[in-house]
This record gives structure tokens, C-alpha cells and sequence, in this order.
């Protein structure tokens, strides 16, 4: 589950352990429960993050840093010296394992990242179920109990695949649907199915939508949700969660898959049925109630046999057939069906031409099966499941001679093309396979298929595979949004894939199948990855690259070298979709082949700086980026992409080394170089764009960082999804500084639905991030939009952090000014005087955010002309500015400014001419006559003097004419304010 509970590592040095115990402490008080979280929030492997936090491994000081800027701490020196400790003592550790042994390695936690939710039906599928189940009746009749009076145990269906779990489901599910009860099936074949299968039930059981938003996007339990109202229901119901193959899916954090705390529990209202291939004790914990789903004894599986093909022979011969296939419902069914339709006629010319016999009764399948898996048939362990793996490899092989058998039917009904496209599919993974990257003359180039292919017939052939089960279609939609076009995919079981791979390696010449299913991956990857608009593409694309990189057999000549430049593309893909888990997995396989290419062949040396990029880190990563990238430059030449993306990263590792002025100097050189290579808009000219940006921040330079992001945002396509939390963060803030409000807002909602994603709802960097989005609409004028946010916004700060926090009470006063901003004074001033209470109570009076909040109320009170009462507000507050600051400070100058404003806005003249001359004195003394702010003053100064009759009007303009030349120099022609109190003295000049 990726804890943070994880214990220290008692035999890492102290300062290796204190490291990763101060590392715990922020990440703890920053609300992280989980590794997950924190290292996507860190843009960091979760290896990474847990070495990192066990101590079992020192980290780099980049690491450092990324975890602690996720936490909202400022990396500083007592870090840096920490850091350095550790990695200190880690030295002086493994020079004393070397002599008695190598030092703990750490291990890997947690689950894939996923991807987002789709929609789904919750009905059963009780199309699939045969007309009769066979073989369960005592199953059946316990479950049917179990229905009738739930038992507050979950039901636990587990077996091998293709054992039937899923039927005896889908029958108990057919008898609770005419019961009257309310029946829920969920699909668990994957997380995505599962979350939104779970939110369809909530909606289902009557949970309000507004309770589902907020449980989805992480602000509450989604799981208690759902089992609130299932447990308050008023019919009784079932629910199924159907293939949960992956049992930890359906656990609460830090909880076990069946211990009543996570999507699966008992409940005295309903009875919840789990189906999967896990059945262990120690995985379902104590809720549950596990009932093995195994093979058919031989009556059974002659019932199922002669319930599909009843013409094709006595009893007897089923039961002989059955056994043969050693009980499998799966094996079963396949076999029946292709019984059946070879009895309604299938192939009769083509069996007749080619003097083969017709297959078509009991006994002449058993006869064509061979002799495959006797001896484990003999041995009796045909029906012991559990207690030797011989069996599941018994039922693979039967299984596959049954598919084979079911391909030779369709050779006898002239679509030998559906073998040949089932060994092409056997290369790739058991995903979802765009059927776009079926290229009928690449199969047929590489004699797969006849030269000329003819599309009908391979239509046909797709036809029939669907039509016999091994093939299904699906429309995918790659994002997760739901948003694109889909894409239509063929899916074959994971089994059928197996099988067809093992006779592909059978073939003494298996490499035109390979050959062609690289060519074929070749034509689908034209789209950059790196590309957030492909991202879409890749998600499919990228599995079947990884598998035919993992299955590629050795030996080939050219291959190798092509099959591993894709799965560059693939790493890309999963490094800039922030899935570094998968792409640190993915990451070994392509280093492991490298070693069939020769040391200067350039798709090894960029394996070699992936590798380093994943894996390494300190001076052991800073050497081989430099070893690599002196091999690619004198290979491939210094301005190659490859040796570009080498070259950054090796600059990344001086910065990383505190070689910060070298660490400049090679990124700007790389960024020269991408600008004029790929271009000022290419996502690698970006990631070095943020990456000077952030080394400026470092170095203290911070209008220099936002130069830098200012020129990225100047060339960027908007979306930035590849960048870490903490980039996008600083990228939004450089939105909202350019005054591209609209663009700002869309990264800042990006960072908020990626937290909520990773249920960082509850984190100091979601709070934030939400106060930053409210800013932002405040500046696009929405005031509704603002209000609303601003109210989630406080709820949000209040409940984390309590009413009376300073946060909390900084976010209210915001609050405050945007009500009065958009002309709400009445609530704004109510806003104020609470939060001005509030402070009172806890601050003393004098204290600067009292001071503050008293300033801001006399501002909101002025709004509804009531100068009178802000005047008397105000006059306090700048007494106790002069008292604690002294009168030349620029807080003191601003209120005094303020107060002699609102005096003049009372008419009290002569109150007001001395507060701007006392502000005026101020001024002069500490910015000189001719600043700004100065000249204001004489300008506000003259026009209080002027109204009183104590300058006459020529007096006045005399004075206007002298500073108004002076205020154009010191703020710009175009500056509005000085536009509009231009306006307003030329329009009271006396007419010469």
C-alpha cells in the first residue's frame, strides 16, 4: 500500500536514519499517508521515496529537495548538511559491507497509477450464462442461503481461470434479479472499472450527487459512502465485484481487500460476492467467506459437453472428452462449440478436397486432442488446484489445443488467416490492440498472409474469431476525460495469447512473425510522446511495446536494435506521463537487452542514460551522464536530440552536486542548442526552460526564474502535464503575472483534479493551490465564480487548520477585499468585523494583523461612504504605526495616506491637508522630491488645498503643470490611474 509507516532501517547508520525520520516528520505534518502521494506529488520513482524514507538508502539532494518542496518546506542549508551526512555515512557503510557482505537492497511498493474512470453498466451480463450451470448445485444452494440471510461475511468465488467463478455469479445473480432484489455487478478487471462501477452503485442506492463529488474528488470516504446507504437500503440487494483479480484494489489504505473496511463488505441488508483468482486467507482477512470454484468431475463436465453439442456422440464419449480436458468449464465450452458448428456443416468442401476427416463427434476430438498432458491426468491432480502448479500448466496446454483445433476449423472454412492473425497478436500484450495498427500488407510482406492480402477475407477471419470467443472487440476511449474519439481495439484472453505465443516459438522460423509485428508497432509510433495531445495514443500503444521488447526472442539481426528504439518512445511516453513506477520497471528490460547491441551503438548509449535517469543518482548517475555523453557526442554529434537530452540531465546533476554556476552555464548551452534544434515550443526545450528557471530561484535570482518561465510560456502549448506539481505551480503563478488569467486558471484546476486523483484533497498543497485559483478568478472580474471559491476555500482552511488559525483567518480577510471589490460592502464588512473580533481575541491590540484588519475595515467602510466612522477607525491605527514603526516607515506612510484620503473624501479639509503634509515630509525625507509616491502626494495635497480656499485656482493648476511632467516620467504615459486624475483636473481648467 506504500505506507509511510514503513519501519526505519535498524541497520542503516544514525545519520542515514535521521535523515529518513526528519524526511517522515514533514511529510506526516504535510498530511501524506502514503508513498504514492508523495512521490507523485514529487515527481519522484516511489522506490525512490521509500528508500528515501526507511534509510535504507541515502538520497540525493534532488531528491531531497522534490519531497520537501512537496511537503511546502524550503530546502535549506541544515537539509543540504543533513543530506550530505547521509550520503557520508552510506559511503563509509557500503566500504564496510564490501568485506562482509553487500548492504539491504530496498524494495518497490505500491500499485500502478490509474488511469481515470469510465462508464460502465452495472446490469449483469446474463447473456453469458449457459442455460444450465452444472456441476454447482452445493455451491449454488450455499450462496442462495447466504442471500437469503446474509451472513455479514463477504463471499469469496476464487479458482483458476476459466474455472467459472463468473457463471456461478452471474446465477446467483439471475435468481437474486427475480427475487425482487436489487442486483449490482461490478467489474474489477481493472481499478478504473471498479471506481466508477462503485460510484454508479452510490448513485445507484440514492447517495446525493453533491456527497459523490466530493467522496470522488477525495474531500470524503467514497468507500463509506457507498456502504452507508448500501447498509440503510431499504430492498435487499446483491453486489458482485466480478474478477478482482488484484485484490488490493478493493482495500482501504493500510487495510486488507476483505477486512469490512474497503469497497468490499458484509452487511446485514445485502450479500457481497467477490469473484477472483485469489482465494488465500492471509488476503481476504477474516470477513470473508471463501469457496473454492474448481474443475467439473467428469459427469459434469459431459452434461456441459451435451448441453452445446447433444448430436455428437452416447454419454460415455463425453465423459471420456471430459476428462480428457480435464474438467475445465472453460476448455469445455470451447470444445462444445466447435463440436456444434462443425455439425451444422462447417468446412464440408474443403474436409472433402483435402481427404481430412470431419471433427464433429465426442470421439474425434478426444482423438485429435492427442496426447497431451496424459501423465499429469494419470497422476490424479487433475481436480487438486491448490496443491501443484502441474495443474494450471495441464489446463494451459489442453486449453491451447483446443484453440488450435478451433483455428483449424476456420483453415477448413478457408480463413486460414485468422492463425496467422492470432500468432501476430500473440506478440503483444493481453491489452486492448487498436485495430488501426493491422496493416494487412506488412503480415502479407513478411509471407504471413497472401500477397496480395484481401481485406474481406481478413474481415471474415476477425469475424469469426469474435464469434468463437477468442477475439473480443472493444471501443476504448484512451483518456480518461472520455473525451476522444474511441478507438476500436481486438482483446484476446491473456491464456489464448499464451498459447498462440508458445506455437510461434515452436515455428523453426519464427522471425517473420516478429518482423512483422515490429514493422507494425513502427507505423504507430510516428506521434511524438513526449507530446501531451498523444498521450492518448500512447496509453495504448505503450504495453505491446513493452511486451514485444520483454518477448523478442535472441538471435535476430536487426530487431533487437528496432524493437528497443520504440521502447525508448514507450519510456518517453511513461517518464513524461509522471508514471515512474512503471517506467523504473520498464527501465530494466531495456537496459537488460542493450547487451545485445555493441557498446557504441546509439540506441544503447540512450538506454544507458534512461537507465541512469530511473535507477541512478549522486555522483554514480553524474559520472555515466558524462561517460554517455561523451560516447553520443562523438557518435552522434552535439547537437543530436539524444546527446541533448544526455547533456541536460547531466547538467541537472552539477546543480544537483551544488556546482550551481557550472550547472548554468550547460543548461543555457542545452537550451540554445533545443531552441535551434527543436524548437522554442518542443517539451524537451521546455523541461530545460523550467529546469534554468528553477536553478534561478535557487541561486536567489528570482526575476531571472521568471524571465525563463515567461519565454517557455510564450512558446507553450498549455498543457504541462509532464512537468512536476511544483513546476506547474510556479508556472501558474507566471500566468497570472503575464495577465493570462484564462490559461492560469486551467493549470491551477490541472494541479487540483491531479491531487484529487491521488486523494491529496486534505494536503497544505491542495489548500493552497485552491486559494491561488480564487485569486485568479478574482483577477478575471468573475465574481460569482470567486465568491464560491472563496467559500470552499474556507471551509477547506477551517477544517483543516480550525477557525481561529492564522490561515484560516488569512484566507477570511481575502475573502473581505473580494466582497468588497465586486461592490458586496455589507458582507464584506460583516466578513471583516469577524475576523477583526477574531484576532482581538487572540492577538493584542497593537499587533500588525489587528492593525491590518482595523485598515482594511476603515477601507470597507469608506466604500459605503461612511468616511466619517473610517476616519475613526483608521486614526488608531496609523497612531500606532507612528508609536511602534516611527513616522518615515513605509507601512506608517501608506495608513497615514489612507486616513488623510478618507478625511478628504468627509470634506474635513483642513484635517486631511495635515495628514498629506505629515505623509508628504515622510516622503520627501525617505524617497526624495521627485519619486512617485511623492508626487502624489503633492497632487493629493494641492486638490485639498484647492477645495478648502486655501490656494485659488491658478495656485492649483501652477502646481498641477509642475508635477503632472514629473509623475509621466516616474509611471508612464500609458499608466490608467494617472490617466484618469489627468482627466479629472483638464476637465476643471479655466478657460483661457
Amino acid at each position: 500500500m506504500g505506507r509511510l509507516q514503513n519501519p526505519i532501517d535498524e541497520d542503516a547508520p544514525e545519520p542515514m536514519r535521521a535523515l529518513a525520520q526528519r524526511l517522515r516528520n514533514v511529510a506526516k505534518a504535510a498530511g501524506y499517508s502514503g508513498v504514492r502521494d508523495l512521490a507523485a506529488a514529487g515527481g519522484l520513482g516511489r522506490g525512490t521515496v521509500s528508500d528515501a524514507l526507511s534509510g535504507s538508502r541515502a538520497p540525493s539532494w534532488q531528491t531531497v529537495r522534490r519531497i520537501l518542496q512537496a511537503c511546502d518546506v524550503q530546502p535549506d542549508t541544515g537539509w543540504k548538511a543533513a543530506q550530505e551526512a547521509a550520503k557520508n555515512a552510506e559511503a563509509q557503510w557500503k566500504q564496510a559491507a564490501r568485506r562482509t557482505g553487500p548492504p539491504p537492497e530496498s524494495a518497490e511498493t505500491g500499485d500502478p497509477r490509474p488511469a481515470g474512470p469510465g462508464d460502465w453498466s452495472l446490469r449483469p451480463p446474463f447473456g453469458e450464462l449457459p442455460v444450465h450451470v452444472r456441476g454447482r448445485d452445493d455451491l449454488l444452494a450455499a450462496l442462495r442461503d447466504r442471500l437469503a440471510a446474509p451472513a455479514r461475511r463477504i463471499q469469496v468465488l476464487h479458482g483458476l481461470g476459466g474455472a467459472g467463478k463468473t457463471t456461478v455469479a452471474l446465477r446467483l445473480a439471475q435468481h437474486a434479479w427475480e427475487l425482487g432484489h436489487d442486483v449490482f455487478w461490478v467489474s474489477a478487471v481493472d481499478r478504473d472499472h471498479l471506481i466508477t462501477g462503485m460510484q454508479e452503485v452510490a448513485r445507484q442506492v440514492g447517495a446525493d450527487d453533491e456527497d459523490i463529488e466530493d467522496a470522488w474528488a477525495g474531500r470524503a470516504s467514497a468507500m463509506d459512502l457507498v456502504w452507508r446507504h448500501l447498509d440503510a437500503a431499504d430492498r435487499p440487494w446483491l453486489l458482485v465485484i466480478d474478477n478482482a483479480d488484484e485484490p488490493a484494489w478493493l482495500a482501504a489504505d493500510s487495510g486488507l481487500p476483505g477486512d469490512g473496511t474497503g469497497w468490499a463488505r458484509p452487511s446485514g441488508r445485502g450479500l457481497t460476492v467477490v469473484t477472483s483468482r485469489v482465494g488465500t486467507a492471509e488476503v481476504w482477512g477474516g470477513e470473508a467467506e471463501c469457496h473454492p470454484v474448481g474443475v467439473l468431475d467428469t459427469d459434469a463436465g459431459a452434461d456441459v459437453l451435451i448441453d452445446l453439442a447433444g448430436h455428437a456422440g452416447a454419454r460415455e464419449e463425453a465423459r471420456t472428452l471430459a476428462e480428457r480436458l480435464g474438467g475445465l468449464p472453460l476448455a469445455l465450452t470451447l470444445a462444445g462449440s466447435y463440436i456444434a458448428r462443425a455439425g451444422r456443416g462447417a468446412g464440408l468442401l474443403r474436409h472433402r478436397r483435402e481427404g481430412r476427416s470431419r471433427v464433429r463427434t465426442f470421439t474425434a476430438y478426444t482423438e485429435a486432442l492427442g496426447d497431451i498432458g496424459t501423465e499429469l491426468l494419470d497422476a490424479g491432480v487433475r481436480g487438486d488446484l491448490s496443491a501443484d502448479g502441474r495443474a494450471e500448466i495441464l489446463h494451459r496446454r489442453l486449453v491451447g489445443r483446443t484453440w488450435e483445433l478451433t483455428l483449424d476449423l476456420l483453415d477448413t472454412q478457408g480463413l486460414p488467416e485468422a492463425r496467422a492473425l492470432m500468432r501476430l497478436l500473440s506478440c503483444f500484450a493481453p491489452a486492448p490492440f487498436p485495430v488501426d495498427l493491422i496493416d494487412p500488407e506488412v503480415a502479407a510482406r513478411h509471407g504471413l498472409l497472401p500477397d496480395p492480402p484481401s481485406i474481406d477475407r481478413i474481415d471474415l477471419a476477425l469475424e469469426a474469431l469474435v464469434d468463437l470467443s477468442l477475439l473480443d472487440v472493444v471501443e476504448n476511449t484512451p483518456s480518461a476525460e472520455g473525451d476522444a474519439e474511441p478507438v476500436p481495439c481486438l482483446v484476446a484472453h491473456r491464456l489464448v495469447l499464451e498459447t498462440n505465443a508458445h506455437w510461434v516459438r515452436a515455428d523453426a522460423d519464427q522471425s517473420a512473425v516478429w518482423e512483422a509485428a515490429v514493422e507494425l508497432l513502427e507505423a504507430g509510433c510516428t506521434s511524438a510522446p513526449e507530446q501531451p495531445a498523444n498521450h492518448a495514443w500512447w496509453r495504448l500503444l505503450a504495453p505491446h511495446i513493452q511486451a514485444v521488447v520483454g518477448a523478442l526472442p535472441p538471435g535476430h539481426a536487426r530487431l533487437p536494435a528496432r524493437a528497443l528504439s520504440l521502447g525508448l518512445k514507450a519510456f518517453s511516453y511513461l517518464w513524461f506521463r509522471r508514471r515512474f513506477d512503471e517506467a523504473e520497471r520498464f527501465v530494466d528490460v531495456l537496459h537488460r537487452r542493450a547487451g545485445e547491441l555493441d557498446a557504441s551503438h546509439p540506441v544503447r548509449l540512450s538506454i544507458r542514460h534512461r537507465y541512469a535517469l530511473a535507477r541512478l543518482d549522486g555522483q554514480e548517475a553524474m559520472a555515466e551522464y558524462a561517460d554517455v555523453l561523451q560516447a553520443q557526442r562523438r557518435v552522434l554529434g552535439p547537437e543530436d536530440p539524444e546527446t541533448l537530452i544526455t547533456h541536460h540531465q547531466w547538467a541537472v546533476s552539477l546543480q544537483n552536486a551544488g556546482r550551481l554556476a557550472e550547472a548554468e552555464r550547460e543548461l543555457g548551452d542545452v537550451l540554445a542548442k533545443r531552441r535551434r534544434v527543436l524548437g522554442p515550443s518542443d517539451p524537451y526545450t521546455a523541461v530545460t526552460y523550467v529546469a534554468l528557471a528553477e536553478l534561478m530561484r535557487e541561486r536567489g535570482h528570482s526575476e531571472e526564474a521568471d524571465r525563463y518561465y515567461q519565454e517557455m510560456l510564450r512558446h507553450s502549448g498549455g498543457d504541462h502535464v509532464f512537468l512536476g506539481l511544483e513546476e506547474r505551480h510556479q508556472l501558474a503563478h507566471a500566468l497570472d503575472e503575464a495577465g493570462r488569467y484564462t490559461e492560469a486558471e486551467q493549470e491551477y484546476r490541472s494541479i487540483l483534479s491531479d491531487l484529487e486523483e491521488h486523494d491529496r484533497a486534505d494536503t497544505t498543497l491542495y489548500r493552497a493551490m485552491r486559494r491561488c485559483l480564487a485569486r485568479n478568478l478574482v483577477q478575471q472580474d468573475r465574481a460569482d465564480d470567486a465568491t464560491a471559491e472563496y467559500d470552499a476555500c474556507v471551509a477547506l482552511f477551517a477544517e483543516a487548520c480550525g477557525d481561529d488559525d492564522p490561515k484560516t483567518l488569512d484566507v477570511r480577510h481575502e475573502r473581505g477585499d473580494m466582497l468588497r471589490r465586486f461592490g458586496r460592502h455589507e458582507a464584506a464588512e460583516a466578513e471583516i468585523r469577524t475576523v477583526l473580533e477574531i484576532r482581538r481575541r487572540t492577538e493584542r491590540s497593537e499587533d500588525s494583523v489587528v492593525l491590518q484588519e482595523r485598515h482594511c475595515l476603515a477601507h470597507t467602510l469608506s466604500s459605503q461612504d461612511r468616511f466619517d466612522e473610517a476616519a475613526a477607525e483608521m486614526r488608531p491605527v496609523v497612531q500606532a504605526y507612528e508609536e511602534i514603526l516611527g513616522p518615515e516607515e513605509k507601512t506608517t506612510r501608506q495608513a497615514k495616506y489612507c486616513l488623510a484620503g478618507t478625511l478628504q473624501d468627509a470634506e474635513r479639509w483642513a484635517e486631511a491637508e495635515e495628514c498629506y503634509l505629515a505623509v508628504l515630509a515622510a516622503e520627501t525625507a525617505v524617497l526624495g522630491a521627485d519619486h512617485g509616491d511623492t508626487l502624489i502626494t503633492r497632487l493629493r495635497l494641492a486638490e485639498v488645498r484647492l477645495a478648502s480656499g486655501a490656494i485659488d485656482t491658478q495656485t492649483a493648476f501652477a502646481e498641477y503643470d509642475e508635477i503632472m511632467p514629473k509623475l509621466v516620467e516616474a509611471r508612464g504615459e500609458d499608466d490608467e490611474w494617472l490617466q484618469d486624475v489627468r482627466g479629472t483636473w483638464e476637465a476643471r481648467r479655466p478657460q483661457s
